[in-house]
Order: structure tokens, then sequence, then C-alpha cells
């Protein structure tokens, strides 16, 4: 689950560079309840864990501890955290990248905008998703954004 500009970029040093409050709002009403993954820097840039859901972090920091969620060490630690739930991957870039292949669906909010940033989305190959929802907007600050969810229909 990402929010990304026309070029997809998603952050600029370890911050989204916009705040549209209708994304935010759709964000916490599709993860409530749910099991979300993240990576350390995800977390840090969020300041604290998000209530009413189970925060797995992914970390190479063997030392890192954080109250209120669970850290792992590989892929495959946190995806023993998501069975018989549906579970959000929701950053960082490299984070993306490891889940993207085990991913059945993709949830993207697709601003309509040009930001400065430093971190990108991965590239997604049109033809292992099929488009299940979109939904046009114009947010409270202006932005044109279209929700939209993808199903795959293709292995990768």
């Amino acid at each position: 689950m990402a929010a990304i500009d026309r070029n997809n970029l998603i952050g600029r040093e370890n911050r989204m560079p916009w705040n549209i409050r209708e994304d935010l709002r759709r964000f916490r009403a599709i993860t409530l309840g749910h099991t979300i993954v993240m990576g350390k820097n995800t977390w840090l840039s969020l300041g604290r864990t998000l209530d009413g859901r189970v925060n797995v972090i992914l970390s190479r920091d063997r030392e890192l501890a954080v109250p209120g969620a669970i850290v792992c060490h590989s892929v495959s630690e946190c995806l023993q955290h998501c069975v018989g739930d549906e579970c959000f991957v929701i950053g960082g870039a490299q984070i993306f990248k490891l889940f993207l292949p085990l991913a059945s669906k993709l949830f993207l909010t697709r601003i309509d905008a040009e930001f400065e940033g430093d971190t990108y989305f991965p590239e997604i190959n049109p033809d292992d998703w099929e488009l299940t929802s979109f939904e046009a907007i114009t947010s409270e600050t202006g932005f044109n954004l279209t929700f939209t969810e993808y199903r795959r229909c293709r292995k990768p």
C-alpha cells in the first residue's frame, strides 16, 4: 500500500513529501484491524506504532526492540505474522521491493503531481496486475488523486 506521484516518488529524506488528509483516511480505513509490515526507516519516520493494527517491523538490526511492535529479521519471519490475516506492506522502498513479488493485491494512491524526493516505489509490470477498483477525487488541498486497487493476474 503506497501513495505515489507521477514519477513513482514515495519519499523525501525519510518522510512523505505531501500531507493529503484523504489519502491518510483511506490508509487508516483499509489497514485498521490488520497487520502492517514496514521497514525500520518507515517506523522511524512515523515516530510510533500505529494503533489498531499489528505492527511488524523488518530490520537487519538484531538489537532493535520496539514496544508495541513485532521486530523481524527476514521476509519469511514477517510472513509468519500474516497468516490468516490480510497483511499490508506500507514501506519503504526496500521493503516494497522485497514483498512486491509476493503480493496478491496492490493499493496505490496516485497523486497527479510531481514532488521533489529521493525514494521511489518499484516499477510494476502492468501485465502482472489487473485494475479492480478506481476512484478519482480532488483533495481539500487541490490535488487530483486516484485511489486504485489491483489484483495480481500473473506471477512474476
